[in-house]
């Protein structure tokens, strides 16, 4: 794998792995050509080395925390994206700001798919991988997702992370898409591509564990208790003391539910 090569001669003190190669070290492997670093400093050494290793700036911009640039290698489809202190989804504009990626963030072990190389570097906690990818929730964002609920999340930082993040119209809208694409009839074999063929009884965990979380954080607009004036920190009206218990940690991590 090119990109595992890369990353193998980078400096790696400052760089928090996110994307798909995050993903792949919780999860099968899946192939991508792209590598997404978040940058908890300078890129100028980063830089530096891909355009050694033949790799040249094909883009490049500023957003609300930081920049990013984007690096392609000539005649071969892999690319580095270099995320300097934050991440912005361009939809929404929502970011996630480096602080989250240094506290959510360990060393761990990724591998490519096409070549069994691995790489040992600081790679992004699973529950933030997830939150990220709910809130952008493209096609592949959402089987990305639907992988990472078979592994051990912590389900209630899961909710944390997007409860700072989402209001509680667009957790609702992610939620009731996410839920039609899991449950089409096409979505299993869309997961053959990237992830090869899954087995019954994971495919059967994943889906399980990812609905009864979508049913959780989604807000049925038709529900009796939103045609009243919200209350609460959370804003989910006659439900609010139970929702600011379970998003706002109002009891003990060991008495609460966990999925």
């Amino acid at each position: 794998s090119i990109i595992i090569k890369t990353l193998q001669k980078l400096p790696r003190e400052e760089v928090v792995l996110i994307g798909g190669y995050a993903v792949n070290a919780y999860v099968p492997p899946r192939f991508s050509i792209d590598c997404d670093l978040v940058v908890l400093g300078s890129s100028f050494k980063l830089e530096s080395l891909l355009k050694e290793d033949g790799f040249r700036k094909t883009a490049e911009g500023d957003v609300s925390y930081g920049g990013y640039v984007r690096y392609e290698m000539k005649n071969v489809k892999v690319s580095f994206d270099l995320l300097e202190n934050s991440v912005v989804d361009r939809d929404t504009r929502i970011v996630f700001e480096g602080e989250l990626f240094k506290k959510h963030s360990a060393e761990r072990t990724t591998v490519g798919r096409s070549v069994p190389t691995r790489i040992r570097m600081r790679i992004a906690d699973p529950e933030l991988l997830f939150a990220m990818k709910f809130v952008s929730a493209r096609r592949q964002d959402v089987r990305d997702m639907f992988m990472l609920a078979g592994a051990n999340l912590d389900w209630d930082l899961v909710t944390e992370l997007l409860s700072a993040k989402c209001d509680r119209k667009l957790m609702g809208e992610r939620s009731r898409a996410i839920m039609r694409d899991v449950r089409s009839k096409t979505f299993r074999d869309s997961l053959h591509g990237p992830f090869g063929r899954i087995p019954d009884e994971r495919f059967d965990l994943c889906r399980r564990r990812l609905v009864e979380f979508l049913e959780i954080v989604r807000v049925n607009p038709k529900d009796p208790f939103l045609v009243h004036r919200t209350r609460g920190k959370s804003g989910l009206g006659d439900l609010s003391r139970k929702h600011d218990d379970y998003l706002y940690r109002k009891t003990p991590l060991h008495r609460r539910r966990h999925l």
